[in-house]
């Protein structure tokens, strides 16, 4: 007999769960009961020395069994779909109109990256960890809260001061910021005293890095919802941007933080202004995450625009992509000439790919048009996640940055994927006939709208909930896998769900 494994997790790309249950005539069938995605983690049960094991002689499924817990749920699986330790898992959240994005390390270490504008983040948690129940705490968490905007961090009040009625509490360790520490009032200003450099570029100073500087700012100017929301939690704040240290290095995983971009301005760090304007300036100084676990790579970008994107080209290539572009759009070039920045561009390209091309990449400003087609191609992502909601007047995502997905997406068929069409509007239909409105959400955030990401490094699979389950899976399951001849992730397309 082999060495038994007291606590596992599920194997690639997943494993059928089977339990007795009652069929349409109340006679009791052994069948499938859920499927459980890799990684997920699994508990056997064992009794003197060995799993309790069951041999199924009849039905559908015949075969030798363990029986396991896994989420409050009891059931049978073939011993040999357990494995030892755990994968990188990165959970996109059914936020509605926003971002949220919680993370969960080899190491069992938890991120969350924003948390979206609503309670959806809190319900996501309170279910995930089974607060109002569970005999532990959930571990401790890392927050990152990629810009001062209210769809990326209000959820965080939930989070923070959680309604009354749980037996659990969370804590956190630390919450990185862009170093933006936004007071009230919509001007530039709100984000910061503005200076002027040599060049004539406007900049924010008084950026917020360490603790000290943010106790000093909160006492300055008036507070707004980034400060109070901010308040809530006695965890260090701290700033990120590029020339920090990575987050995380461990076991394989790596965090690395690839932007904002800071300039010296009057000696001191400063992130420039874009478009005049502070919702611009804000959202392309977000956080940008690179994860590196193993082969894979996925990006973490908030809600990078035109400007910020055209910013960062230049400080990973130094190169002028806007006036590239602009050249390439004249009718007045020549061939000859026309040719040339394309290949000016194409070497572009090529420099920030060094840097920020990744296999999975988080859609910035949730699929919104303000982006710029050079930075897809920079990206060059087998599959795209985009975090949107129904409740907004952007239209999110909008068709023409689908396409534009789609066109510069890796290989000949890019994935793309949507917490937003996930979760469709049939399943409320469903959950509205449960009683409980704070359940019936909580089954919305929690089972349809997620987009899960899993991998060891050399597999990878991205999933999301059938609206409705099959025979035999509980899962839209697709699976990358590394390519030693071809130095590359494929994708392996189920020839089972044409």
């Amino acid at each position: 007999m082999s060495e038994l494994i007291e606590v596992g997790s599920a194997i690639f790309p997943s494993v059928k769960m089977f339990n007795y249950k009652k069929n349409s005539k109340g006679v009791k069938t052994f069948g499938f009961v859920r499927e459980l995605l890799f990684g997920d983690y699994i508990k056997p049960q064992i009794v003197k020395g060995d799993y309790v094991r069951l041999t199924v002689t009849e039905g559908r499924y015949p075969g030798d069994y363990i029986k396991v817990r896994t989420r409050d749920f009891t059931g049978y699986i073939h011993e040999e779909e357990i494995q030892p330790g755990n994968v990188l898992e990165v959970n996109f959240i059914d936020v509605g109109q926003g971002d949220g994005c919680h993370i969960v390390t080899p190491d069992d270490e938890h991120f969350l990256v924003d948390a979206g504008k609503s309670e959806n983040m809190y319900r996501f948690l309170r279910w995930r960890f089974n607060l109002n129940r569970a005999k532990n705490p959930p571990p401790p968490f890392t927050v990152v809260i990629s810009h001062p905007d209210t769809d990326h961090y209000l959820g965080f009040e939930n989070v923070f001061c959680p309604p009354e009625g749980n037996v659990q509490k969370m804590s956190f360790t630390k919450i990185y910021h862009n170093g933006i520490v936004e007071g009230s009032g919509s001007e530039i200003e709100s984000l910061g005293r503005i200076v002027k450099n040599e060049k004539g570029k406007n900049y924010v100073t008084d950026l917020c890095d360490t603790q000290e500087q943010y106790e000093a700012r909160r006492e300055q100017v008036n507070h707004g919802f980034f400060i109070d929301t901010l308040d809530m939690t006695d965890a260090e704040k701290e700033s990120l941007r590029k020339g920090s240290d990575p987050i995380y290095d461990r076991n394989g995983l790596k965090i690395e933080v690839m932007g904002p971009v800071a300039e010296m301005v009057d000696g001191k760090p400063a992130l420039r202004v874009f478009g005049g304007k502070a919702g611009k300036t804000k959202n392309g100084h977000s956080i940008i995450l690179k994860l590196t676990m193993g082969h894979l790579r996925i990006l973490l970008g908030g809600d990078l625009n035109t400007e910020a994107e055209d910013y960062l080209f230049n400080y990973y290539s130094g190169a002028d992509v806007a006036a590239l572009r602009k050249s390439l759009n004249s009718s007045s070039l020549t061939e000859s000439q026309r040719k040339t920045k394309e290949a000016e561009l194409d070497e572009a390209i090529r420099k920030v790919r060094n840097f920020l091309e990744v296999d999975i990449a988080k859609s910035c400003h949730h699929g919104s048009s303000d982006f710029t087609s050079e930075f897809l191609r920079v990206l060059n992502p087998i599959a795209t996640i985009i975090s949107s909601g129904d409740e907004e007047s952007y239209a999110h995502p909008r068709p023409d940055t689908l396409g534009t997905i789609g066109k510069y997406g890796r290989g000949e068929r890019p994935l793309i994927f949507s917490t937003e069409l996930a979760r469709s509007g049939k399943e409320f239909v469903k959950v509205n006939k449960i009683k409980d409105e704070a359940e019936r959400k909580e089954r919305v955030v929690t089972v349809y709208g997620m987009i899960n990401v899993r991998t060891d490094g050399n597999r990878a699979i991205i999933a999301q909930k059938l609206e409705s389950p099959a025979d035999y899976a509980s899962y839209d399951l697709h699976k990358l896998v590394w390519s030693d001849e071809k130095k590359e992730f494929e994708y392996i397309k189920d020839k089972n769900k044409d």
